[in-house]
């Protein structure tokens, strides 16, 4: 019988008694943070089970169950195993890295301005900041490193038409960490946060 051990950790970690199918977007979200490797597998062992249903499997299903110790759990049954697999695969999915969606420079640091409006009295905090990246999905991620990046090597160019697209883009909305002497300590900690 198979062994289901990521979704098994998922449910143990993640969506324990107490936590509502409401949650489960927050959830995945958390579980983001292990490897990509452990990730890949999950998603494997999910998309077997969904294989398993769609072919009416049910007894296999239940057996997986049982030798999982699943039950007493929300999939301790078909049907929610069933709303498992519906409300997780699509989630998954979102987050995924999607090699169609083209870099832009500057486009995710914009987005991540526009859309935290940090007033100029309150100091960045890394962990919120990674936080929200992680949100976003491997896609914003990707392109949000690079962006830092893209910053990284304008300074240390000293490219003054790029330097001053940065800066515009931040101080319109009142963000100066690129123009202060925080700016290469929030790059590499924001980085590592995100790594």
């Amino acid at each position: 019988m198979i062994v289901i051990e990521e979704i098994k950790y998922f449910i143990e970690a993640y969506f324990y008694q107490g936590i509502g199918w409401d949650l489960i977007e927050d959830a995945v979200i958390d579980h983001r943070s292990i490897s990509k490797e452990e990730r890949t597998k999950f998603k494997e062992e999910i998309l077997y089970i969904k294989n398993l249903l769609d072919q009416n499997q049910f007894e296999i299903v239940n057996k997986i169950i049982v030798s999982n110790d699943l039950e007493g759990t929300k999939v301790s049954a078909i049907e929610g195993m069933q709303r498992f697999v519906n409300a997780i695969l699509p989630l998954i999915e979102k987050f995924e890295f999607k090699k169609e969606i083209s870099y832009i420079p500057l486009k995710s640091l914009k987005y991540m301005i526009e859309t935290i409006i940090i007033p100029t009295d309150t100091s960045l905090s890394y962990p919120f900041f990674s936080a929200f990246i992680q949100k976003e999905g491997d896609t914003f991620i990707q392109h949000f490193k690079q962006d830092l990046e893209y910053v990284e090597q304008a300074f240390k160019e000293n490219d003054t038409s790029k330097i001053e697209e940065i800066l515009q883009i931040s101080h319109e909305k009142g963000v100066y960490i690129f123009d202060s002497e925080y700016r290469d300590s929030f790059i590499q900690e924001v980085m590592e946060s995100l790594s």
